[in-house]
Formats: structure tokens, C-alpha cells, sequence
């Protein structure tokens, strides 16, 4: 039986870098749109459509997404398919801990990743209207910094960042992705039973 990961395409240059690909050759992985996040209901019915779809071809799914729609994990668990855990999608990028002490320190940092970065006025500038000094500002009153969070397959990201942070009247900081807890939750999953 082969296996499959639902995964948020957020994670795609990840999941390459790593080799995953090459290190489980009878893993399929199939990517969802990142823009999803948009819509959480429609991202909750694409992972269902997914996973039924595995389930179709007989393919052992889990999913690897933060908790980016509301009962995610009530949901994939009545479907009987494990999620590869984190709170959020930035959070495995920079590892739990890291993560959580930076939120900590300056509360009000806005991630950026590349697709996010790449795709800001599809995926916020235009959306939530912060061509609008007032809704920018409603927005974003509460935060302090952009936190560019740079992989090792990204390109020269660094003047979009500094762009989209400016545009934000925000600090820019730069920090580098660490995979240790990705690769380290991808190892332990699909080395379960039952999967």
C-alpha cells in the first residue's frame, strides 16, 4: 500500500530540500494551494476531497498543515488520518521553541515565507484592502515587525521583504529557517505502523 501527504504547498521547496521525495520513494505527496488559506472552509472540503481520494487508491494519508482551519483536527480525526502537528506553518519553519520565544519577545511580529512574500498583493494587499490607509492601519496597529523567514532554496528574497515591511511602516528582521523539527515529524510519522 502505497502512502501520500496532504501538505500546504508552503512546504513544497522543504520537503525537497530534505529529499523526502528520494528518501520514501513509495510516498506520494500532493500539494494544496496556499492561497487556500483565504477560504478556510474551502481548504477543509479540498483536504476532504483529498483524503477521500487516497483513501479511493488505497493510499495511507496524513496531513501536514498548522491548525489552519477551525476542528482540524477533530476533522482529520474522524477520518482516521494523523496530522503532522504544529499551530501554525511558521511555527514548523523555525522550530516550536524558537518559534514561541520570539512571539513572545515582540508580540505583533507578521511572518512572511516566500510564497507569501512573492504573492502579498494576491494574498493580502488586495484582499484585505491595505491599498486603504485606514484598513492597513486597522489591521495592522498592533504589530511591530515583518519577520522574513528565508530557506535555503529561497532566491534573493531580501528587497521584496524589505518593500512589503515598509509598505507595512514595519521593521524588517531576517531570520533562517531551521528544518531539525520537520524532518524530525516526517521521520516519526511515516515511520508508524499503520502508516
Amino acid at each position: 500500500m502505497t502512502r501520500c501527504i496532504i501538505a500546504c504547498r508552503v512546504f513544497e521547496d522543504a520537503l525537497r530540500f530534505l529529499e523526502i521525495p528520494r528518501r520514501y520513494p513509495d510516498l506520494q505527496i500532493r500539494y494544496l494551494p496556499a492561497h487556500l488559506h483565504l477560504r478556510p472552509d474551502e481548504l477543509r472540503q479540498r483536504i476532504s476531497l483529498e483524503i477521500a481520494e487516497a483513501h479511493r487508491r488505497k493510499e495511507r494519508a496524513c496531513c501536514l498543515f498548522g491548525q489552519c482551519f477551525p476542528g482540524i483536527d477533530t476533522a482529520l480525526h474522524a477520518l482516521s488520518v494523523p496530522r503532522i502537528a504544529c499551530s501554525h506553518c511558521f511555527e514548523i519553519f523555525l522550530g516550536t521553541e524558537r518559534y514561541r520565544q520570539m512571539t513572545e519577545a515582540v508580540p505583533g511580529s507578521f511572518f512572511l515565507e516566500k510564497r507569501l512574500l512573492l504573492n502579498f498583493d494576491e494574498y493580502c494587499w488586495q484582499p484585505l484592502e491595505l491599498y486603504d490607509p485606514m484598513m492597513r492601519s486597522w489591521y495592522f496597529e498592533h504589530y511591530r515587525r515583518v519577520i522574513y523567514i528565508r530557506q535555503p532554496l529561497d532566491p534573493d528574497l531580501i528587497d521584496q521583504a524589505r518593500h512589503v515591511a515598509s509598505r507595512l511602516s514595519l521593521s524588517l528582521q531576517v531570520e533562517e529557517a531551521d528544518y531539525t523539527e520537520l524532518e524530525a515529524m516526517l521521520v516519526s510519522i511515516l515511520a508508524t505502523d499503520g502508516f
